[in-house]
């Protein structure tokens, strides 16, 4: 039997441990010595000790350290607090590689600076809350103070004309161009305290939230906004972030045709985090069978995403096929040569014959042909998985481009706006 302080020296633990783990029953000496009060242990305790100090490195509270050795907690149960504790950790880890990569960039920063920088980015939630609206349109962004002094002026007086009578701060976004417009479509906002009735010009509406915004300070000019888009654009893509939705400027401190200089506007971007590719997928060697299609066609050189836009009319009109193949619904995008070099397209879907055709729609017979597949990630992936397949794979791989169509095939799992969404790409080929 050993004394608590000589337990204490053999087992590396302190006497005040020994003792708290006393007071709440988790490791009892084997006897108290009924006239000093000195506690003695035994070296068969060591084990027990020992557990428990294991368990508490893996991040167990004392409490579930207590239950696991009273034998409370089942196999499953001990092992769904495992998995839990991992999450944790890998969470930590995370977190703390995250910010090792923001001092990282710091110090370059710096180094490259030689001082502080001049804007700070912080990741952080947007609540949703009410705003009153009115839409506008530019041409340039050359031209767009003077459409948002039109539109806020606007704003303002409905606001105060209904009676709101402390209105939040003005909040100015804009949206995302559509195909080859030039015109951007923007939204000067006025953030109110509640709903209030809107009108034919001004809607009011619940602004969203954001779950995650890059957020930055500019203190100055409108005309000097570029600057801080620009180096917030670069934290994001420094820190593996990306776009995720329109920013948001909030003049927080402005007075129309006042001192500039004292202008304080905070810059809201959604961003979302970019998940690390998987590890590519070998490329395989397959061989299909002659199948039909029958779909929307296209013949351009999709300078301006011509192909994208068609599938989004081409998609409302699905139910107009008929005789579609049973099984998954997949959809394919067929690529067949064409002698003038401008992309011969067809998104389509299975069938079983080529019969009742809908207006403006072709159908096609892809011949059987062996194929190499690829895996590419999202849509953005597709192009640079062709540029993979005919400057890294073929020359090295023993296979010649064979003579029919290649094309995209899109499983039913296919989420077009998830970046890391998979989809197929089928290039025929044959023996060198």
């Amino acid at each position: 039997m050993f004394r608590i302080g000589d337990f204490s020296r053999l087992s590396r633990v302190p006497v005040k441990t020994l003792r708290y783990y006393d007071e709440i029953g988790l490791l009892k000496p084997r006897g108290i010595d009924r006239f000093t009060r000195y506690r003695y242990y035994s070296v068969d305790q060591l084990p027990l000790l020992y557990r428990i100090l294991g368990l508490k490195e893996l991040g167990f509270s004392l409490e579930q350290i207590a239950r696991l050795l009273e034998g409370d907690i089942s196999p499953g149960q001990l092992r769904r607090m495992l998995e839990v504790r991992r999450g944790e950790i890998e969470q930590q880890l995370e977190q703390g590689h995250y910010q090792l990569k923001r001092l990282e960039a710091r110090l370059k920063q710096i180094e490259q600076e030689g001082k502080m920088p001049d804007y700070e980015v912080i990741l952080k939630k947007v609540d949703p809350r009410w705003v009153a609206s009115v839409r506008g349109v530019i041409s340039s962004y050359d031209e767009s103070g003077p459409v948002f002094d039109r539109l806020f002026d606007e704003a303002y007086s409905y606001v105060h004309r209904q009676g709101v009578r402390s209105p939040g701060c003005g909040i100015a976004v804009y949206h995302e161009k559509q195909g080859s417009d030039e015109n951007t479509e923007v939204e000067a906002l006025v953030e109110l305290p509640g709903s209030i009735p809107g009108s034919s010009q001004v809607q009011v509406y619940e602004l969203p939230a954001i779950e995650t915004a890059a957020s930055m300070v500019h203190h100055g000019l409108f005309a000097t906004l570029g600057k801080a888009y620009a180096a917030i654009l670069a934290w994001t893509q420094e820190h593996g972030y990306r776009v995720s939705g329109p920013a948001r400027e909030l003049y927080l401190s402005f007075q129309k045709d006042g001192d500039q200089n004292q202008y304080v506007t905070e810059i809201q971007l959604p961003v979302m985090k970019i998940q690390q590719r998987k590890a590519a997928v070998e490329p395989e060697i397959v061989n299909l069978e002659a199948f039909l299609v029958v779909g929307l066609p296209y013949l351009g050189d999709n300078e301006g995403g011509e192909i994208g836009q068609m599938w989004g009319e081409f998609v409302p009109r699905i139910p107009e096929i008929r005789h579609l193949a049973p099984g998954p619904a997949v959809s394919y995008g067929i690529c067949s040569p064409n002698p003038t070099g401008l992309i011969d397209y067809i998104a389509a879907l299975p069938v079983t014959r080529l019969e009742d055709i809908p207006p403006g729609m072709v159908g096609k017979q892809v011949p059987a042909q062996t194929y190499v597949r690829f895996e590419a990630r999202g849509v953005e992936d597709i192009g640079p998985t062709y540029q993979r397949i005919l400057k890294e794979w073929l020359p090295a791989s023993g296979y010649q481009p064979g003579d029919g169509p290649d094309f995209e095939f899109y499983p039913e799992t296919f989420n077009p706006d998830d970046p890391e969404s998979t989809v197929y790409i089928y290039f025929p080929v044959q023996k060198a």
